[in-house]
């Protein structure tokens, strides 16, 4: 996971940090923070749910928190998991400092696969013309999507029962491509 977060911050400074966009990412987690001036002079932030709930907390004190004018966030799917709640006080915490000081904030929520979009998009407050919702055919790479859902509350069955069917299913659509099986958590 740590790999693919930093191999993502250096993809993030190669195309933002380059002679045309000429932007100043700066990577804001537990392994790294930067000085104060550094903080307030970047034009990008990349972090952590957790740390920037953190960090947001004494907003009142930061005014490189105050000044944020855009929140994307990645894997928005995850406001169902484990760290919803974090992502959800970010949220709220944003648009109640956005109220005190004036200042405009914009969310985008970014995933790969979201079933309530709209709901999703009407909690952010993010009305029709500001949700996009791809299809499956205008991606890069071609995709052909099922479901199959399941109605087992509890973990453990629901993934016994969904074996066989997932099996089935993979040899029906898919036998001789690679497949993305989604689930609802990462045990």
């Amino acid at each position: 996971m740590k790999a693919l977060a930093k191999e993502r911050i250096i993809d993030w400074k190669r195309r933002l940090g380059n002679d045309i966009m000429k932007k100043s990412v700066l990577e804001l987690t537990g392994d790294c923070t930067p000085d104060l001036k550094a903080l307030k002079d970047a034009d990008l932030l990349i972090t952590t749910p957790e740390k920037w709930d953190g960090i947001s907390r004494n907003w009142q004190h930061r005014s490189y928190v105050s000044d944020v004018a855009l929140v994307i966030i990645d894997e928005i799917h995850l406001l169902g998991q484990d760290r919803g709640p974090v992502i959800e006080v970010i949220i709220s915490r944003m648009r109640y400092i956005s109220e005190q000081t004036g200042n405009n904030v914009r969310f985008v929520g970014l995933s790969t696969e979201l079933a309530n979009a709209k709901d999703v998009a009407d909690w952010l407050g993010i009305h029709k013309l500001g949700l996009f919702n791809f299809k499956p055919s205008v991606r890069p790479v071609p995709i052909k999507v099922f479901f199959e859902g399941f109605p087992e509350k509890h973990y453990c069955p629901r993934m016994a029962t969904m074996n066989r069917p997932a099996f089935k299913a993979i040899n029906t659509h898919s036998r001789d491509n690679p497949v993305l099986v989604f689930v609802s958590s990462r045990r």
